[in-house]
């Protein structure tokens, strides 16, 4: 019951995220590979979310460019799972009516106030700023320009500046051929970035400096740690 309790509160509900598969005894030896290059997003609370959200974006885009050209029942399940938890665990980072930035501040769609927001959830891992220009401050351009992702489409805000390396992998999905060249480009990056992902929540659920945010990294460790076993299995089914 308090487990329920808690991803309710962090907008994790159990009716968004489907029940783990994988044990977590092994999840050491899926993350171990990965650990080093995690860096400060491991300890430091808005660097943990800035990578979290980027992660959570790209992935999102990803998948929704594998529900538009796969016809593979297996990776369209995989996409429309990662769709799901991605936007839940998006939620819990970052409050409605704000996106991240390029430089990984999160701002406020609203402008024109000098008051401090905080996460609404009352997972405050940073100080919500006030855009004074927010297509500048999200994109250093125009809104909507490359290299920005709405998470949530229907919703104020949510969206977040993925940089210069999602948007590289974004771009080599869509250069993909069509049937099997594009699963396998799926595939393969997901796979790699859930590992990668895996090993930032891992590392932060264990050393990162706001409790808040441990607990909520250990809650939603369980769901990454499958979604990441399944994209490896995909990946030696697909692979090659």
């Amino acid at each position: 019951m308090k487990r329920t309790a808690t991803l309710a509160v962090l907008g994790l509900s159990l009716a968004a995220l489907t029940a783990p598969a994988f044990a977590q005894d092994a999840l050491p030896i899926r993350v171990s590979p990965f650990e080093r290059g995690v860096g400060a997003a491991g300890t430091d609370t808005p660097e943990f979310r800035a990578e979290a959200l980027r992660s959570d974006a790209v992935s999102i885009e990803s998948s929704r460019i594998a529900l538009e050209r796969s016809r593979n029942p297996r990776v369209r399940n995989y996409a429309n799972r990662v769709i799901t938890e991605r936007e839940a665990t998006t939620k819990a980072l970052l409050p409605e009516g704000t996106s991240l930035s390029s430089g990984g501040t999160v701002v406020s769609d609203r402008q024109g106030f000098d008051t401090r927001i905080d996460n609404p959830v009352g997972l405050v891992l940073a100080p919500v700023t006030i855009a004074a220009n927010l297509g500048t401050s999200i994109v250093g351009g125009v809104l909507g320009g490359v290299g920005i992702i709405d998470n949530s489409p229907t919703e104020p805000g949510r969206r977040v500046a993925i940089g210069p390396n999602g948007q590289n992998r974004i771009e080599r999905l869509k250069s993909a051929r069509n049937g099997r060249d594009f699963d396998r480009t799926y595939i393969d990056q997901q796979a790699r970035s859930d590992a990668r992902t895996l090993a930032l929540y891992e590392t932060y659920s264990r050393n990162g400096d706001n409790a808040a945010g441990r607990q909520f990294a250990n809650e939603a460790l369980p769901y990454i740690a499958d979604e990441h076993g399944h994209s490896a299995t995909l990946a030696n089914r697909i692979g090659g």
